[in-house]
């Protein structure tokens, strides 16, 4: 019997909200494919900085796939009735990563939370 999966611990600082988090402590194998099944694994944003971290699982239930994570630019937007929203530039992601390597990503999020840069809009 397969003991419980419990979600990927994580040292995420103050400041990033989690949208979601379906990323669970496990490594890619064809026993493992219903944790990695979701479109995106792990959604946090820091609206203070205006950015986002994305974790996705390509291909879905693959257990050939890879572990895609990006850091998005966010854009604020305001709708007719006065309400703010954050919108992802998923065209041109500031930084990629993609690999097999699920503590590796752990790794590197962890680092992205402390290190990364405010964006500046321009616009």
């Amino acid at each position: 019997m397969m003991s419980e999966i419990e979600l990927q611990p994580l040292r995420i600082t103050s400041g990033w909200l989690i949208e979601w988090n379906l990323f669970y402590e496990v490594d890619p194998s064809n026993e493992t494919m219903q944790y990695l099944d979701a479109s995106s694994l792990l959604h946090i944003e820091n609206h203070q900085l205006m950015r986002a971290i994305n974790l996705d699982f390509k291909q879905e239930n693959d257990a050939n796939g890879f572990f895609y994570l990006r850091v998005l630019n966010l854009i604020k937007t305001t709708n007719k009735k006065g309400n703010i929203n954050y919108e992802g530039d998923w065209e041109e992601p500031y930084f990629e990563l993609k690999t097999k390597n699920r503590l590796e990503i752990v790794k590197k999020i962890e680092q992205l939370v402390l290190q990364l840069p405010p964006y500046k809009n321009n616009n």
